[in-house]
């Protein structure tokens, strides 16, 4: 079997060995699995008309609590400020609560991207002091983007406002435009890596030496597959990361709740973006 469609099955196997977990919400318990009797079915209806607040730990880091909004309705509910601004050019609306539907891009939604140039800024996702967060809904298939507005509001985080534009009127706008390409065009793409592209595999608890290799185009298609790369649209997490390079990006992309990550680093040779090293 050849070295790309080895990290290939290798990558299949860790994605698949993510996606049957499930994520922790605020409003679940620890404990053992529910069994199949009576006494856990009663239990576990009465937990339905629970109506304790969740714990305060789900607003320390901002992932965690939009962990919790994404996965619990009726928590969401409780974290939109509405009416909701709803901004567009010089324009601005007001969403009620039954027209939130109409731009809930976050429903099933299984992974989330973050775009960074410097290792430093992914320290950002960390940070307990955060007022301020921005979730970006990119259309890769068209040019429309949606900024919403986190912000922490006597020590909750709530969802104040939506922002309308284009990827043109963001600083990472032309890297976003090749992504969009990239992604969507097997010609292209296959001009956009480099020859070969590294790939750095690291252990699970991070305590051996990663393993380096090299794939050349054709073994790339052959594992290409495997990668969790939106095509129709990117759920970003701006923390106010740093836009400074034009020549450089790393697109982290992480599954919701189940520790996947992979890394895939761009960098901008003259006029043209290569893919120059995934690591996962």
């Amino acid at each position: 079997m050849r070295k790309g469609l080895v990290i290939a099955v290798a990558m299949g196997s860790l994605l698949f060995s993510c996606q049957d977990k499930k994520m922790t919400n605020a409003f679940q318990q620890d404990g053992d699995e529910d069994e199949d009797s009576l006494e856990a079915f009663v239990g576990d209806t009465l937990h339905l008309f629970d109506e304790e607040e969740p714990p305060a730990a789900v607003d320390e880091l901002f992932d965690d609590f939009f962990y919790n909004f994404i996965d619990d309705s009726r928590f969401q509910g409780q974290r939109i400020a509405f009416p909701l601004s709803c901004k567009e050019g010089g324009d601005e609306e007001k969403l009620t609560k039954q027209e939130w539907s109409q731009y809930d891009h976050f429903k099933n939604q299984e992974l989330l991207s973050v775009i960074y140039e410097r290792e430093q800024d992914y320290e950002l996702s960390k940070d307990t002091s955060m007022q301020s967060v921005a979730v970006e809904w990119i259309g890769l298939r068209d040019d429309a983007v949606q900024n919403y507005r986190f912000n922490r509001l006597e020590g909750k985080w709530m969802l104040t406002e939506i922002d309308k534009h284009r990827r043109s009127e963001m600083p990472t706008g032309e890297f976003l435009d090749f992504y969009a390409r990239f992604v969507n065009d097997s010609v292209f793409q296959r001009s956009a890596l480099a020859d070969p592209v590294k790939v750095i595999l690291t252990s699970e608890d991070g305590e051996e030496e990663p393993e380096e290799e090299h794939v050349n185009p054709d073994e790339w298609f052959e594992m290409s597959e495997s990668m969790p790369l939106p095509k129709d649209a990117l759920v970003n997490v701006n923390y106010g990361q740093a836009s400074i390079s034009q020549n450089k990006k790393i697109l982290l992309i992480q599954g919701l709740g189940n520790g996947m990550q992979m890394k895939f680093k761009f960098n901008k040779q003259g006029d043209d973006w290569k893919l120059m090293e995934i690591e996962y």
